[in-house]
């Protein structure tokens, strides 16, 4: 009673000679009651005994030192203090549920942070276009891409600052496990139609055919030496200023052009391109070959959904 002789309304006061000792089980019943104003059809809900209900509500409100809700007949009817707590618990069990399927979808590589690392060639030609495809795909799935060489993507691998890594050969960490998923060698290719096209090539055809080069300096190195190792001499040649110019003449029947393959798979697939002198898979050594490389006691789930979504798989 309070001075004017009314009863005074039940206050949210807790109780401070104790700590508080509130779990997001007792926030949950006391949302369900609120909802439903039955014991048993919350212990129903909550798939929880009576019981069990009544006990956690006696709890919530022992730790409040509030009175959260008034017994009638009809039911279960809240009292003031019950629409105070009512927004915070609605905000902390729904906060709870968004955790527990956060981190289900993370388990089931639905969900979570993935960090790539590649070398430049695989980077750039392959795994920079299919994270734009897998970010459609599977936006909840948040991607980095590391692009630098070999070693420094195995080591960032080995040491936990990435996830995945592509690299060229097989890996020398014995922490790290993997697969070969791409060919990484050079291709000789040319244009639809082109007199190039036979079952066989010799080094002499292929030194008396004109050749289309990229301009810059290193990149003709390689394609040289390339070349010399085969026993095929250039005579006749023009250059481009950029590899998609050195694709563009070559598949329009201007020369022969020996190219990354990775460069040019995808122009190969479409017809684009004609691949000439091509090896055997199985002629192939394990430095000719992207490997993708994972440590052995990192989780899978993430990592395999990754897989799928890029579309990488392992090759003979």
């Amino acid at each position: 009673m309070n001075a004017c002789g009314t009863s005074a309304p039940d206050v949210f006061i807790p109780n401070r000679q104790q700590p508080m000792r509130i779990t997001l089980r007792q926030l949950s019943v006391f949302r369900s009651l609120y909802e439903t104003h039955r014991v048993s059809a919350s212990a129903a809900r909550l798939h929880l005994s009576p019981s069990a209900v009544s006990q956690s509500l006696k709890e919530l409100e022992s730790a409040l030192g509030a009175r959260l809700f008034v017994r009638e007949s009809k039911g279960l009817t809240p009292t003031p203090a019950a629409l105070t707590l009512l927004p915070y618990a609605t905000l902390l069990v729904d906060k709870a549920d968004e955790v527990e399927a956060l981190f289900a979808e993370a388990g089931e590589g639905r969900a979570g942070t993935l960090a790539v690392g590649a070398n430049r060639r695989f980077g750039i030609y392959v795994l920079s276009r299919r994270l734009m495809h897998m970010k459609r795909r599977m936006p909840a799935i948040e991607t980095s891409l590391m692009i630098e060489d070999n070693d420094v993507v195995e080591d960032a691998v080995a040491g936990h600052l990435i996830d995945v890594g592509f690299i060229s050969g097989r890996p020398t960490n014995p922490d790290l496990d993997g697969f070969p998923c791409f060919e990484d060698r050079f291709a000789f290719v040319v244009g639809l139609g082109s007199p190039l096209m036979s079952a066989y090539v010799t080094a002499r055809e292929l030194s008396d055919a004109t050749w289309v080069l990229e301009r810059e300096q290193r990149t003709q190195r390689d394609v040289l030496a390339h070349l010399e190792a085969r026993g095929i001499r250039i005579r006749h040649s023009v250059t481009m200023d950029t590899m998609g110019a050195v694709k563009r003449a070559a598949g329009t029947g201007l020369g022969v052009a020996l190219l990354p393959y990775l460069s040019v798979r995808e122009e190969i697939l479409r017809g684009d391109l004609v691949e000439i002198m091509k090896p055997a898979s199985t002629e192939l050594a394990d430095s000719q070959k992207i490997w993708a490389v994972w440590r052995r006691d990192a989780e899978g789930a993430l990592r395999s959904a990754f897989f799928q979504a890029c579309s990488i798989e392992p090759i003979a």
